[in-house]
């Protein structure tokens, strides 16, 4: 992978918000000392005068330097910026541990700030993905806090419903893994993916990785997690911006769901039609869905307002000045929400039924489905939430051949129907494997036939039965959306059992991931009907 296919997810947050200064500021480099040898390389840029002055901070693994724009965007406001490369990247010293120190380098650098001259005592985080985390980590100890597109806690990123997300694992994971970036080539990459077991995977790529070894040893939420989970009800102000197509969105609703009855009466969760990444099909969503046209300048302005004091209002037509800012997607606006999920959302179960049909109404005849799953031929991902390119929405069509899944469909829709909250699917499942996943993907039929994902989600199930079928009620998440159907249009639900290499695949033999070399099919069987009602759940909104 190139260093140029690589820069549109590490730094998709710095490249979206640059915004292009006249005015050079005074800039000096800075060596903070952790723990008596690591010394973490900080730049500081400082507008003229005595001071002092409020201060923007961003810690980032993906070079420093990277925020030359925004940092002299910052100073021409009066701020003072300091930009630091983390532990053992770049020009600091050390040796980088993803989300390991990020607590114990951010504390001591804030310490560093709050001894300067230059310093009036607020200080503001900024940056998004990892950036994003590293704002979390010290989120008590920061004033304001704009986390963009991440999360506080990265269980819920690397294990999404406790699998394994083997796209953001491997294609961030390996390529972060040295001093700078690790370029690895395409076919390089695609071939990690199937390498067996995958604790050997990284050796291919050519660098061993301790953190990736780890997670693939840890695959439950354990201690070893948990000192890297910074999900916590802080009191400052937060303006958070997460994409409905992105790895992070639903850790990132947890995070602000965490700050409950503490949040700060001024915090924002703004969700758009964004993605980590380059979109494999290109959808206009209208000009309302400009990240850097609306949203950009919507938090810097919320930056003004607790750094400065500012008076000018934040959120300003045609948003309204409420804590969730919801984009419906197709539709092509925002929805503005007290609470999560907004309170005109109805939760309607859309039930499968013989003929391939999904109907409001709950079947009488019941049936079943059958499909075989291999993992030597995993059913691939197409877009979704994974990361790097061809990402986000993307026709699905070419998953219509395959025969590893059975899909359930609606009648034409005579009038539109607006989803707005997460999604969720109860099925009635059996399976012969030990265990083995099921994947539920809802997606939308267009008038030409053409089909473009929504969202999916997946879960795993096991089977106590050796080699026997037990039935069993399964749920699976299958995430949150703004998006509105169309009149003229169907909805689709596919039930299948891989989403390759966006979830890592199971092998069906119930053996640990870090370990596991032996794959074997695994005959699934899903039932419907009046005794086994296997429906998904959509959030629908009623707009006036």
């Amino acid at each position: 992978m190139s260093k140029v296919q690589f820069a549109p997810f590490v730094i998709i947050c710095i490249l979206l918000f640059e915004i292009p200064s006249s005015q050079a500021s005074v800039k000096t480099t800075e060596y903070i000392v952790v723990e008596d040898t690591i010394k973490l390389a900080t730049d500081v840029y400082l507008p003229d005068g005595q001071g002092p002055f409020p201060c923007i901070l961003g810690r980032s693994p993906y070079d420093k330097t990277h925020f030359k724009n925004d940092a002299e965007m910052f100073v021409q406001k009066g701020y003072a910026v300091v930009c630091q490369d983390t532990r053992g990247k770049f020009a600091s010293s050390g040796v980088f541990y993803a989300f390991r120190d990020d607590r114990l380098d951010g504390l001591a650098t804030i310490q560093w700030i709050k001894k300067q001259p230059w310093h009036n005592g607020k200080i503001c985080g900024w940056g998004g993905s990892y950036v994003g985390y590293t704002q979390w980590a010290v989120s008590d100890a920061l004033d304001v806090l704009t986390p963009l597109i991440t999360t506080a806690n990265m269980y819920d990123a690397l294990y999404p419903e406790g699998i394994f997300s083997l796209g953001l694992a491997f294609r961030w994971g390996l390529v972060v893994n040295s001093n700078k970036i690790h370029p690895i080539a395409p076919e390089k990459m695609k071939a990690s993916y199937t390498i067996l077991p995958l604790s050997v995977a990284d050796d291919s790529t050519g660098k061993s990785n301790h953190f990736t070894d780890d997670w693939l040893s840890h695959p439950y939420p354990d201690a070893y997690w948990g000192a890297m989970n910074h999900r916590a009800p802080v009191s400052a102000p937060v303006f958070s911006a997460a994409g409905w197509y992105d790895i992070f969105l639903m850790a990132q609703i947890k995070d602000f769901e965490m700050l409950g009855t503490n949040r700060h009466p001024d915090s924002h969760l703004v969700i758009g039609p964004w993605a980590h990444g380059k979109p494999a099909t290109k959808i206009d969503f209208g000009d309302q869905a400009d990240l850097g046209k609306h949203i950009a300048p919507m938090i810097h302005r919320f930056i003004d307002k607790f750094m400065q004091e500012d008076t000018i209002k934040v959120i300003q037509a045609p948003f309204q000045d409420k804590p969730y800012l919801l984009f419906i997607m197709q539709r092509n606006e925002w929805y503005a929400s007290d609470q999560w999920p907004p309170r005109k959302t109805c939760f309607s179960h859309y039930y499968m039924g013989a003929d391939e049909q999904l109907t409001a109404k709950l079947p009488k005849q019941s049936g079943r489905a059958e499909w075989t799953y291999d993992p030597a031929d995993p059913f691939p991902s197409l877009g979704g939430t994974i990361i790097g390119n061809d990402v986000g929405t993307a026709w699905q069509n070419d998953n219509l051949v395959r025969t590893d899944q059975v899909a359930f469909e609606t009648l034409v829709m005579d009038s539109a129907l607006i989803l707005l909250g997460t999604i969720d699917a109860t099925l009635y499942i059996s399976t012969d494997a030990p265990s083995t996943d099921i994947v539920v993907c809802l997606q939308d039929v267009f008038p030409d036939s053409n089909i473009l994902n929504i969202q999916e989600g997946g879960t795993t199930i096991y089977n106590d039965a050796a080699s026997s079928q037990r039935l069993q009620k399964v749920d699976v998440s299958v995430w949150a959306t703004g998006y509105q159907i169309h009149a003229g249009h169907k909805f689709r639900v596919v039930v299948t059992s891989s989403w390759f290499p966006r979830y890592n695949r199971n092998l069906n033999t119930g053996e640990p991931i870090f370990s596991a070399k032996r794959m074997r099919a695994a005959h699934q069987c899903l039932y419907f009907g009046s005794e086994y009602p296997s429906h998904v759940t959509l959030p629908i909104l009623a707009i006036d």
